[in-house]
């Protein structure tokens, strides 16, 4: 059996630890936007949320993160870092989860910014692939 846990950002302190390496694992494609520290702060003050997955024996078996995101014309909820082990066996209980959340805050749809495998995984499950982003690092410091 799977769990899913929102995680109050006045508990986030006595979960970090076990949630680091899962964070990291989930950002390290990135182009470094945000740092662990960065997104432990936005976690601390409300601006994302942190969510573990967790089995019967309460093994982390994936965190992640989102945020809520206001665009002019409407309220998104961004899946923003996911690490973990056994995507197959909790995908589709956490994305109902993050879904059913994601409504209840008024949010209109969902997004993710994902490594291209993920494209192929979401499919099932309703996502579209509506965009891609690539990156370039500048030499030029600003």
């Amino acid at each position: 059996m799977i769990f899913i846990s929102g995680i109050m950002s006045e508990q986030i302190d006595d979960v970090w630890s076990d949630c680091e390496k899962y964070i990291e694992l989930g950002n390290n494609k990135s182009q470094e936007e945000m740092s662990v520290q960065d997104i432990y702060e936005n976690c601390k003050d409300k601006d994302m949320q942190l969510w573990i997955v967790f089995n019967e024996d309460k093994d982390i078996e994936a965190v992640l993160t989102t945020q809520v995101i206001d665009y002019p014309q409407k309220r998104v909820c961004r899946i923003v870092t996911l690490g973990g082990l056994n995507m197959d066996d909790w995908t589709d209980m956490v994305l109902a989860t993050l879904e059913e959340w994601a409504e209840e805050q008024a949010c209109h749809s969902m997004e993710t910014v994902c490594r291209k495998g993920f494209i192929k995984k979401l499919k099932g499950f309703g996502y579209e692939h509506t965009y891609t982003i690539l990156g370039k690092e500048l030499t030029t410091k600003h």
